[in-house]
């Protein structure tokens, strides 16, 4: 839900009672939504631990800049019209998902920095990713070739 506010309140995030308040720069709005305890869910350790795995891959600057960079294009596409990306931790977890779904066998709880380079996965860097198919190519793709 958008918010509305006689005042300014710039700063005004987190909890106030059973809301949640937060900030959405690229819609340039605070928006409310109504807090709920999550219900524990047996899926949640394993996705605890793949991301945990995914948190030791620590991706380079130059990787991290260029799924930055490909982030406005994305966004810009016609197709993504309304599937935005905020971050670029979003496509980065796309590229690993879609990339686990294609290649049968491929654990996310035990990819390694070694086997992505020794098996040549396509999440090795942006470009390969995108000539794998895993995200729509953009104009001018092939200079996001730095590696993992």
């Amino acid at each position: 839900m958008k918010t509305v506010f006689r005042h300014n309140q710039a700063g005004l995030t987190g909890r106030m009672d059973d809301l949640i308040l937060y900030y959405r720069r690229d819609l340039e709005q605070i928006l409310a939504k109504k807090y709920t305890k999550p219900a524990h869910n047996p899926n949640a350790d394993r996705l605890k631990a793949v991301m945990a795995n995914l948190k030791t891959l620590q991706p380079s600057a130059g990787y991290i800049q260029n799924f930055k960079d490909y982030l406005i294009r994305y966004n810009n596409l016609p197709a993504s019209k309304n599937k935005h990306m905020v971050t670029w931790n979003n496509l980065w977890l796309k590229v690993i998902y879609a990339m686990a779904k294609s290649i049968p066998g491929l654990d996310l709880m035990t990819l390694s920095r070694e086997q992505i380079y020794s098996e040549n996965l396509p999440c090795k860097t942006l470009c390969s990713a995108i000539e794998a198919g895993l995200l729509p190519k953009v104009m001018d793709f092939q200079r996001y070739n730095n590696p993992i």
